[in-house]
């Protein structure tokens, strides 16, 4: 941290002219920036380290999208409790009061209630009977027996759809892990380009100040130093905007992870050269196509086409259900009678004008699924092959830009030698030190870049379950 200078008598001039509205403005402004870059000092000081994994694992638990999978998850699993109901019975309980003198109502009431006699046998108690109250409870089961096998393709169906919302968990996750690793490297690069640029800018400085005082008695032209005000400006420029790229990497971290865009955190580890292992495209393509989670929602889907299919061509057997029914009616609750009934149903369709029709289209159905998924399997070999690739160009740019680096820094000392003898222009030792910090942002950027291709490898594999192997 460090505070502004005042200059000599100002503080004394303040001290007896204490209304002096200059003075205090300087003042105010000197202890306000101290305080501020107090502030600053102390924040980073404080600010709670973030490491990748619990970036990921803070990712993995704040995300929506990936809640919603978890709840359509859940959902599917009580569809398959409620699929394998469908061979239980089903219990039904009915309570109801009547009260009418309908004579069909009175005569079947009575013998229902057992108080049918013979004086009900006469023509005017048959015809014109007095109102009768009758008080039903009635308890009803019913079982299939033989369901066209649909409560079975029902369970089979529910536990695909289960299968799948799992896998798009999966998907999810590893998707919001790329997101993850490519924001947080993102980050990181930023700060590195920050710190390359910030001693360029310091770099920028004292070159404009030795060329200013060269000027001054005489050694250099009044050119180089406008020369050197140029280069100045530029760089400050360039910091500015790595300024700009630290904010927003920084947001899109913290948003990505669940925090607020504002929060601060210090990031656990660099862009350091890593080795990372390889496999033949051959390999990797075998690898995306057994484990990739939305290729095996895609087989998935294939077999539920065929279970839907199976499960309407067995609509045309018959079915057999189960049922009995426990009964007691009485005029007043208390006094009655019961009786039960137990059989079985058969039903058989003899002929129905639209199975042809639903079985063909469900066949065609199949297709679609099976077409999909070839589809996607095309799609999927794409992106390995070029996530491969991208990790090779990756490689091949940290190696041109490590010698890139190296060659910078010597041709600069050449120049800085040359200069010093009066053989080259000071123009060309700016130039160079332009050229080299373009090395160091081509280096981090190259480094960067090797990080996210690999987990573009990982991602498009399906294989992207943990972030341990980016460990700094």
């Amino acid at each position: 941290m460090m505070a502004r200078r005042c200059r000599p008598g100002a503080f004394e001039a303040m001290i007896k002219n204490p209304k002096n509205p200059a003075l205090f403005l300087f003042f105010a402004t000197a202890v306000l920036s101290v305080l501020l870059e107090g502030t600053a000092a102390a924040q980073k000081m404080f600010s709670p380290k973030l490491d990748l994994e619990s970036a990921v694992s803070k990712a993995i638990e704040s995300d929506p999208e990936i809640r919603s999978s978890q709840t359509l998850s859940k959902i599917s699993k009580e569809r398959i409790r409620e699929a394998r109901t469908g061979w239980e019975p089903t219990v039904q309980i009915s309570q109801s009061f009547t009260r009418s003198n309908n004579p069909a109502f009175v005569f079947s009431s009575l013998l229902e209630q057992g108080r049918f006699t013979g004086a009900n046998f006469s023509s005017n108690s048959l015809n014109q009977p007095d109102p009768l109250n009758n008080f039903r409870t009635s308890v009803s089961v019913r079982m299939p027996v033989f369901d066209q096998w649909q409560a079975r393709s029902r369970s089979n169906r529910s536990t695909i759809e289960q299968h799948r919302a799992e896998l798009q968990v999966e998907a999810v996750s590893q998707k919001v892990r790329f997101n993850v690793i490519k924001t947080y490297c993102g980050a990181i690069l930023a700060d590195e380009l920050l710190k390359a640029t910030d001693a360029a800018v310091r770099s920028a400085k004292e070159n404009s100040r030795k060329t200013q005082d060269f000027v001054e008695v005489g050694m250099v032209a009044e050119s180089d130093s406008l020369v050197a005000s140029v280069e100045l400006a530029d760089v400050e420029q360039q910091k500015l905007e790595a300024q700009g790229a630290v904010v927003t990497t920084r947001a899109a971290l913290n948003i990505a992870i669940g925090e607020k865009p504002e929060m601060l955190y210090e990031l656990v580890g660099e862009l350091q050269e890593k080795y990372f292992p390889e496999k033949a495209v051959s390999e990797l393509v075998r690898i995306a196509l057994e484990q990739r989670p939305d290729y095996q929602q895609a087989r998935l889907a294939v077999d539920d086409s065929h279970e839907q299919t199976r499960s309407i061509r067995n609509r045309k057997l018959p079915s057999l259900d189960a049922f009995g029914n426990l009964g007691y009616s009485s005029p007043d609750i208390l006094n009655g009678s019961s009786d039960y009934t137990a059989g079985l149903a058969l039903s058989y369709t003899v002929f129905d004008p639209g199975r042809k029709s639903r079985i063909e289209q469900s066949v065609l159905s199949e297709g679609v699924a099976a077409s999909e998924k070839d589809r996607l399997k095309n799609q999927i070999t794409l992106e390995v092959i070029t996530a491969d690739q991208n990790y090779q160009t990756a490689r091949g740019k940290i190696r041109v830009s490590i010698r890139s680096v190296i060659q910078a820094e010597e041709a600069l000392r050449i120049l800085q030698d040359r200069y010093r003898s009066a053989i080259s222009t000071f123009d060309a030792v700016l130039r160079a030190e332009s050229a080299l910090l373009r090395a160091k942002h081509e280096l981090l950027k190259a480094k960067y870049e090797y990080y996210v291709s690999y987990a573009a490898i990982l991602l498009a594999t399906g294989g992207l379950t943990d972030a341990s192997v980016f460990d700094h």
